[in-house]
């Protein structure tokens, strides 16, 4: 069965609660100030049975004073059930209330126009006009069917249930989002079950035994009962009227204005990018800076305004703006909130969320902004992507950062390159590699001696923030298009060549032949320098250019040897081995005959590079030798 949410909206005393009660036989007022007074304070619940489908109809305030609790029954709405007093016609709530419906994008509704009974027929029909002419100049919608009833006697009560029936049938049922979220709008304790929260699903799918977590506290609980309408569900689906049994969490740890999510994606924050539609009759201006409410789901918290060029949104304009909030939200892209002023307390109009805690420099993203909040899935994950930058988005993100329901997997002609388990802008990619392109071809200018740069250098020459993922998918690009060579642990750019000049190619020459004369115990870099009458900056380039050319290998930061010297020592340390259990530090000085100072240093290369394995008795053969003498 199709389940939706209704509220009702209008002004004060215009008969909300007593239709309901026609309608559904429940009385949503809860508290014994309402029934004295005869005014509604907070929100209430009923249900109502329709073929094929499940009201859950939220009752809301209609004086002023209580418009923080009609917001909250506002959240998560299907369709409006506007009450009007043929008595009074469209009254100052009636508009407001129509106004917050219209800003939190509720485009159906049915009217019931109230108090028929006390008015004459004529009287009724202006009041009628009039309210038509309220929906057109406040929502566009003079289309909503206007019922008359007279709720005491029940004149007119089969009407708006036939109304609303035809009202369901026009209702889109939400999108299967995988999300759960319940904004939560009262809690309290029940004996045998513990804490209990109830409020509208606004998406997802929770079941009995699923794990939650509350924002923004951040505490975890599972699920112990479910229940819609009083009636006891191992599921609940979007746009259900239910109650959560949690284990885990106090009621004293969560409240109106917390959020109920099903997944760890979700995160709160403090700084969100909004698209703002100023009310046309608002009387207040949005400037730079502007301390603001902002209403959420059932929270509102305070902010700062932040707008391009330190400008304003007047009265009737759209504009681009970050909230900075002084408490954090639980928020998804094209949530949509109500802002009103601070001080006092005036409606201001509304706002779609586009981006989570943009940066400071955001002004330049408002048209990815724009995108995000657009009709077409493919172009608003596109622009989430982009404004995700080198940092990538994962699947889980992805559905946050877009309001549309994107699909699982993502078709592949999306304007998506998926690296790993994320995704990111192609573009981005592709402007990566042309960074690390552009400055390995400045390191080969600023090093023109050395054949390749440190593969880490060139990973640490990324943009900040761009993900691990992004820079391996940019080397392996230009990899594998043959714009740079690889080299172990070096890289170069693939039509770099090494050229040194007549006096360098001398001390080159002359470098190779005296540690290649020196055998396994050649002078230090040091000495060498000071013999060959060369800087030492120049010797360090030419050996690692040699090395690089396997002419020598490095044994430690300052000892060299010639490759011919080194195929040497691995053979001679074969022979030292072969025939013994183990072989001492002596058996080797025997048999290569160098001095201690070089001996520790040569027997610890070899075990670095696997060739031998020492053990307590000595060493034996390691896991790169050969298992017997060539």
């Amino acid at each position: 069965m199709k389940s939706y949410v209704i509220g009702t909206a209008g002004h004060v005393d215009h008969g909300k609660t007593t239709l309901i009660h026609a309608l559904t036989g429940v009385d949503t007022d809860r508290f014994r100030e309402e029934k004295e007074r005869g005014l509604t304070i907070d929100i209430g619940f009923a249900h109502l049975e329709l073929p094929g489908a499940r009201l859950g109809i939220v009752d809301v305030p209609g004086h002023r004073d209580f418009l923080g609790n009609m917001l909250t029954g506002s959240t998560g709405l299907d369709a409006v059930l506007l009450v009007v007093s043929a008595a009074e016609g469209p009254m100052p709530q009636t508009r407001e209330h129509l106004q917050i419906a219209h800003l939190l994008g509720i485009r159906h509704g049915v009217v019931a126009l109230t108090n028929v009974d006390r008015v004459e027929s004529d009287f009724a029909d202006l009041a009628d006009e009039a309210v038509r002419e309220e929906l057109a100049e406040t929502t566009g919608h003079e289309d909503w069917p206007v019922v008359r009833v007279d709720a005491v006697r029940g004149d007119g009560v089969s009407d708006v249930r036939a109304a609303l029936g035809e009202l369901v049938e026009r209702l889109t049922p939400p999108p299967a989002d995988p999300i759960f979220r319940l904004p939560v709008d009262r809690s309290f304790s029940v004996a045998g079950t513990g804490t209990v929260v109830t409020g509208t699903s606004w998406s997802g799918r929770l079941a009995v035994g699923d794990r939650v977590h509350v924002l923004p506290g951040g505490q975890e609980a599972r699920v112990r009962s479910l229940q819609v309408h009083g009636t006891d569900r191992q599921a609940v689906g979007a746009r259900s009227r239910c109650a959560a049994g949690l284990v885990g969490v106090g009621v004293d740890e969560v409240g109106r204005g917390d959020t109920i999510v099903s997944t760890a994606a979700w995160r709160t924050v403090e700084r969100i990018g909004v698209a703002v539609d100023m009310l046309p009759g608002s009387g207040r201006v949005i400037e730079h800076g502007t301390r603001i409410r902002v209403w959420l789901g059932t929270r509102e918290v305070m902010a700062r305004v932040e707008l391009p060029n330190r400008g304003k949104i007047v009265p009737g304009e759209t504009g681009h703006a970050v909230l900075a909030c002084e408490a954090a939200l639980a928020t998804r892209a094209g949530d949509r909130c109500i802002l009103r002023f601070y001080s006092p307390v005036e409606l201001l109009g509304g706002a779609r969320v586009a981006e989570l805690e943009p940066p400071r420099d955001w002004e330049e993203r408002v048209h990815d902004w724009d995108a995000v909040l657009g009709p077409e899935a493919p172009d608003s994950a596109g622009a989430a992507v982009r404004l995700a930058a080198g940092r990538g988005i994962d699947q889980d993100g992805l559905r946050l950062a877009s309001p549309h329901l994107l699909p699982e997997p993502v078709p592949g002609d999306w304007a998506l390159r998926r690296i790993g388990d994320r995704w990111f802008d192609p573009d981005r990619l592709e402007a990566l590699e042309r960074e690390l392109e552009a400055w390995l071809q400045g390191a080969h200018e600023a090093a023109p001696r050395a054949q390749t740069r440190s593969l880490e250098s060139l990973r640490g020459a990324a943009a900040a923030g761009a993900a691990d993922a992004l820079v391996g998918a940019a080397i392996e690009g230009l990899a594998a298009a043959g714009r740079i060579i690889v080299e172990g642990p070096g890289v170069r750019l693939a039509g770099h060549k090494v050229l040194l000049a007549a006096d360098e190619v001398r001390v080159r020459d002359a470098l190779i032949t005296a540690v290649r004369a020196e055998g396994l115990m050649p002078p230090p870099p040091d000495e060498l320098a000071e013999r060959l009458g060369a800087p030492r900056t120049l010797l360090n380039d030419l050996l690692v250019l040699l090395v690089e050319a396997d002419e020598l290998v490095q044994v430690t930061p300052e000892f060299y040897v010639s490759a011919e010297a080194e195929a040497g020592l691995r053979k001679a340390a074969l022979e030292v081995m072969s025939g013994r259990d183990a072989a001492r530090p002596t058996d080797f000085r025997e048999a290569l005959d160098v001095t201690r100072r070089y001996l520790i240093p040569l027997l610890e290369y070899l075990d670095n590079v696997g060739w031998t394995r020492r053990t307590e008795d000595g060493r034996v053969a390691g896991p790169s030798a050969p298992p017997s003498l060539p």
